[in-house]
């Protein structure tokens, strides 16, 4: 651990920010209060919101997709995705009456291959804004040290959801799915240490959920998954799924992950383009959930064990009952649990980690992400107002 980088505050506000890659038209916004630091870090959730993106929807699906867009264009979509995080965490700051010492920008992931990625968004209009800290560009300094730059989440999921009786596996239900498995037995406040967590990338899900629904049901996402309750699974096409969204045993960290080449999802959702839309959503949807409860059995996770589901695709009723009948354990949410909500879970985990930075904790974890990062993690401004700038400017 490197020497903390801003003067050490016992209680910190912290602001999280999340679009995530399935662009389904919102910035989640989660303020945390941060006690203590670096292993002894103890994280209380505050409040969220969730802002629409608007038109900017389209031109950052756009940019994901690999679609030309000129340089201008490009800087237009980064300064006006910029401003509405700003006018995002301003609503939030102005309704809780916050004030953060920390805000952290996740950005839109519009293209991942290591060592190639960006997450795209311009942090001044926040910074000029909100005027405190910010961190931004999570994953480019383990990217440039040889990593795999994701998953970033899984020690954050230990300060948020950590210290259970038995094992438990926090699966975020995003544009891709991921876990995190936390051991038992292991009360936050008594580590003397960082822990030993273990997380991965399972298979592409919202992205091939809305996929299916944006090609057969002329809509951007099936609402609650009513059309896939409706329908049959097909099992021809569902085992063809199967075989092309698992990894082979060889493929390296990155396998389960092709963000922003615009192909994962359409490649596979085209193998149920013979059957009925409700049948094509409910075999898309029973393949990502087989896929995900062998891929987390194979991890050692018992059908016995806890599973805290979290993401946009919590709502999906078809994909979490899928889930749940496979399972004998306990399949719930976040919200319940340990009073995060649902929607809230990566926002509020960007704030944790964006804490965990200024203490000088490298978030990014050698063994889930192939390499130690060699600098501190993240980019960050430090945001001093000017003496004769009594207000902040507005986005």
């Amino acid at each position: 651990m490197t020497r903390p980088v801003p003067p050490l505050k016992k209680a910190r506000i912290v602001i999280g920010t999340m679009t995530g890659t399935s662009l389904d038209g919102d910035i989640d916004v989660a303020a945390v209060r941060v006690n203590e630091h670096g292993a002894a870090l103890r994280v209380q959730f505050l409040a969220g919101v969730s802002h629409s993106l608007g038109n900017l929807v389209d031109n950052l699906r756009r940019a994901a997709e690999q679609c030309s867009m000129s340089a201008r264009e490009f800087a237009g979509l980064s300064q006006h995705f910029g401003q509405a995080h700003a006018t995002a965490i301003q609503s939030l700051c102005a309704r809780e009456g916050l004030t953060p010492d920390l805000i952290v920008l996740h950005g839109q992931t519009v293209f991942h291959a290591p060592p190639l990625s960006w997450q795209l968004i311009n942090p001044w209009p926040v910074a000029c804004s909100l005027q405190c800290r910010v961190r931004f560009d999570l994953r480019a300094a383990n990217l440039a040290s040889g990593g795999e730059g994701a998953p970033i989440t899984p020690l954050a999921d230990h300060f948020l959801f950590g210290g259970r009786a038995k094992q438990t596996a926090v699966l975020n239900l995003g544009g891709f799915a991921n876990a995190t498995l936390l051991a038992p037995d292991t009360p936050r406040a008594l580590a003397p240490s960082l822990p030993r967590v273990r997380g991965f990338d399972v298979c592409a899900c919202n992205h091939l959920l809305n996929r299916v629904a944006r090609d057969r049901l002329g809509r951007n996402f099936d609402e609650n998954g009513n059309a896939a309750l409706a329908g049959a699974c097909n099992e021809t096409a569902l085992d063809a799924m199967l075989r092309a969204m698992r990894a082979p045993p060889q493929a390296g960290i990155s396998a389960r992950r092709s963000l922003g080449t615009g192909d994962e999802s359409a490649r596979t959702v085209q193998m149920t383009a013979h059957l009925s839309p409700q049948d094509a959503c409910r075999t898309v949807t029973e393949a990502i959930a087989r896929l995900i409860l062998s891929t987390l059995r194979e991890a050692g996770l018992r059908d016995e064990d806890t599973l805290l589901l979290a993401g946009g695709s919590t709502r999906h009723q078809a994909l979490v009952r899928a889930m749940q009948c496979a399972r004998v354990g306990t399949t719930t949410d976040t919200m319940d649990s340990h009073g995060v909500p649902v929607g809230m879970r990566e926002a509020a985990g960007m704030a944790v980690l964006g804490a965990l930075a200024d203490d000088g904790v490298s978030y990014c974890v050698e063994e889930i992400v192939g390499r130690r990062s060699r600098v501190l993690d993240s980019a960050c401004i430090d945001a001093l107002q000017l003496p004769d700038q009594a207000e902040p400017v507005q986005p």
